[in-house]
């Protein structure tokens, strides 16, 4: 890999931890010239770079185009699954066989980066908050609501949740409400709960795409929160 991003120094942060570590996971891999040049490619080869500098928070398509190639596997992803996934810049990962080995390590990238962007905005936080707005439940919150009732509905105790999900009842009641909507760890968590009633479920599947939809619908509230605010929708 050219060393044109000077090398980040992992003691010096988590961005520059996770910099570091992309880095790693891509040497002796195709190189990103070569990325940059794939018809599936839609980032520019100095992007890609930029995510090995560890200066800024690059964006999720850039990473997930480097992570497809380098904690993926393209040439087993099954393309017919393209229509049936919410987002499509981690499509990839889903369309990979369900026990294929890299699967997981894609899966614990993405969290990572995930929980990489959270702390960065974070840290920038410290401006003043902005005002407060009431919005209504997007669309796709709606849809996240209807999978997570579905999914209750698959083991028929809907009427049950206390004895159905136990310390989660609460705050489950919250996200059929639209209230809130459930972190990775509790979509895994819920996921795992369900499965014990319901024994043919793929829960591996079916935490993916909780965690999908709800990553969805946090960025729905955050669009709509943001348009009632008067800015601009992106």
């Amino acid at each position: 890999m050219p060393a044109r991003p000077k090398i980040p120094n992992p003691e010096e942060g988590e961005l520059q931890r996770f910099a570091y570590d992309l880095r790693e996971l891509g040497e002796g891999k195709i190189s990103i010239p070569w990325i940059a040049r794939h018809d599936e490619t839609t980032v520019s080869k100095a992007a890609l770079y930029a995510a090995l500098s560890g200066t800024r928070l690059p964006t999720r398509e850039t990473v997930s185009t480097l992570l497809r190639w380098w904690a993926g596997d393209p040439a087993n992803e099954d393309p017919d699954l393209d229509d049936f996934y919410i987002d499509p810049i981690w499509a990839w990962i889903d369309r990979l066989p369900r026990d294929h080995e890299e699967r997981r390590l894609a899966d614990q990238w993405r969290t990572r980066y995930q929980r990489l962007a959270r702390d960065v905005h974070g840290e920038r936080g410290f401006r003043p908050r902005s005002a407060s707005v009431a919005i209504a439940v997007p669309q796709e919150q709606q849809d996240f609501i209807k999978e997570l009732n579905d999914l209750i509905g698959k083991t028929g105790l809907e009427d049950e949740l206390w004895l159905l999900l136990g310390r989660f009842s609460f705050r489950v009641e919250r996200y059929l409400a639209g209230e809130s909507i459930p972190t990775d760890t509790t979509c895994w968590a819920l996921t795992e709960r369900l499965a014990s009633f319901v024994p043919d479920l793929d829960s591996l599947d079916v935490a993916r795409r909780l965690m999908m939809s709800a990553e969805v619908a946090r960025a729905a509230r955050v669009r709509d929160r943001r348009i009632a605010r008067g800015g601009r929708s992106v």
